[in-house]
């Protein structure tokens, strides 16, 4: 009954509104140009630091209006090509452009900024649905601080890359792991001082080791340490508090960096026991549960932190194995957070939702659904190595939301073949929105996927990297192929520094379960 009429997928042309890029003369800038909406939250001061990140090589080829902010994008006419066109890989053993190599060899995946311009402060629309805090009773900081202190011994990253049930790496295990790599952030200590930075919740500090990377693009703790503060003040306190503590010239932040540059390790530590005493006195006097009861969307500022934090302790160290694929099947790459919400923007994922990606690499992109819209979130990934590293991805997330006061959406992290999953198929049949960064896919397996989307639910929504229905996509599903019939899709452009291997726009399709 298939194959016999070519397929009517509706297609059309779509203007993504955009927010103009920041003046790059000032200090606060975002990680991308792609935006969406953002939700109603309260103004907070600007954001003064920001982290660095490499230059992008090629500008964005859409067209940005002056005037109103909108980007227009036009769908080019395409006639489907019916010769696979040159395959580009996303990633490859023989890359050698990275320049982040540290000096043992190891290639660490490049991490942009976590930060986001203060004046934006985007959200995902509010979902009234979404309790963001997590519920009473939370554990107790001492309870927490003598589980920290019976393991000290051990390394926390260490255990969690044999496969036991991690636990939270702290900042300081970092350091120790990798001890050889770090010098003193304080010339002149016997030993590299370590300081207890209190979170937004009752759970027991996170302990940092005062060193610096050898190699700028390793971990940092320092740069840990003001960023998070940074995001603490903006969105878990009052105006004016975050006013006080985020000012020009006796702010939190801006007196760190002083006792850094002046060498100043005790008044450092000073610092940051001032802060931990006032989030102490807003959790006891309920400041801060107040301010997350009155929020029912995620900054993305604030997901972007939390999940860098968590890459930066699990994969970041172990990135260049991620390289060594086996074809153009398994090339691996990454969809940024920037992108990734727009793309929860536009389907409109929300709490009760539930979500799934189809080839979830090292699970960014299902951590980010389960902590920004608290969506029942899963994925699978036939890889070793990948499907390995999200796992211990998902365990750092679930012990750092709790520093962060952050109520989880569940996850389910799958390793094995989408196409032989009873699991994915009961997902599937359930799902509201399907992700599949289909870019290298042959037209075959594009072709059975098809076959799996037949049992989706009406209104199910499909996004994915290359067309089904032969809308542009270079490795899209051929003409004849009219089970795409039962969709409608609409073609997007990205916007610049949305996915890893690529600094320019990118097109994606969301298509629709409609028949």
């Amino acid at each position: 009954m298939f194959g016999v009429k070519p397929p009517k997928v509706k297609t059309r042309t779509v203007a993504v509104p955009v927010r103009k890029a920041p003046n790059p003369a000032k200090p606060a800038q975002s990680n991308g140009h792609a935006t969406g909406r953002s939700g109603a939250t309260t103004a907070a001061p600007g954001n003064r630091y920001k982290l660095s990140s490499p230059p992008r090589s090629k500008p964005t080829t859409a067209h940005a209006s002056a005037s109103d902010g909108r980007r227009s994008v036009t769908a080019k006419s395409v006639v489907r090509k019916r010769k696979a066109e040159t395959y580009t890989p996303l990633s490859s053993d023989d890359d050698s452009s990275d320049d982040d190599s540290s000096a043992d060899g190891r290639k660490r995946q490049k991490t942009s900024s976590s930060m986001e311009p203060m004046g934006f402060n985007r959200c995902l629309e509010p979902d009234p649905n979404r309790r963001i805090r997590l519920p009473s009773p939370e554990p107790t900081a001492a309870a927490e601080q003598a589980t920290e202190l019976k393991r000290e011994k051990g390394s926390a990253l260490a255990k969690a890359k044999k496969g036991t049930k991690a636990e939270m790496i702290h900042g300081r295990g970092i350091c120790r792991r990798f001890a050889s790599e770090y010098k003193a952030a304080f010339p002149g200590t016997a030993e590299p001082p370590v300081v207890l930075l209190q979170y937004p919740s009752n759970s027991a500090p996170e302990r940092f080791q005062l060193s610096l990377p050898k190699d700028a693009s390793n971990f940092n703790p320092l740069d840990d340490i003001y960023y998070t503060i940074e995001e603490i003040v903006q969105h878990y306190l009052p105006v004016d508090l975050a006013t006080e503590l985020s000012s020009e010239a006796d702010g939190t932040v801006r007196l760190l960096k002083r006792a850094a540059f002046k060498n100043q390790p005790d008044e450092f530590k000073r610092i940051v026991e001032s802060f931990n005493a006032t989030m102490k006195k807003k959790l006891d006097d309920k400041t801060i549960a107040n301010v997350l009861d009155s929020k029912h969307a995620i900054p993305l500022s604030i997901v972007k932190r939390i999940l860098a934090q968590v890459y930066w302790r699990t994969v970041s160290p172990y990135a260049y194995l991620l390289k060594r694929v086996k074809g153009k099947e398994t090339t691996y790459g990454e969809l940024l957070p920037n992108f990734v919400h727009n793309i929860f923007q536009q389907t409109g994922l929300k709490s009760n939702s539930i979500f799934i990606d189809l080839g979830s690499g090292v699970g960014n992109v299902v951590l980010q659904s389960a902590l920004q819209t608290g969506a029942e979130s899963h994925g699978i990934e036939i890889m070793d190595k990948p499907a390995e590293y999200a796992n211990d991805q998902a365990n750092e997330l679930r012990a750092r939301s709790k520093l962060w006061n952050i109520n989880l959406g569940p996850i389910n992290l799958l390793h094995g073949d989408f196409l032989e999953s009873p699991q994915v198929d009961d997902v599937l049949r359930r799902a509201d929105v399907v992700l599949v960064n289909n870019k290298v896919f042959p037209s075959k397996l594009n072709n059975q996927l098809l076959d799996k989307f037949l049992d989706l639910k009406l209104g199910c929504k499909v996004v994915s990297l290359a067309s089904f229905g032969g809308g542009g996509g270079k490795q899209g599903v051929r003409n004849e192929n009219s089970i795409a019939n039962l969709f409608d899709e609409e073609r997007y452009d990205s916007g610049t520094g949305s996915v890893s291997w690529a600094g320019e726009s990118v097109e994606y399709f969301i298509m629709t379960k409609s028949r």
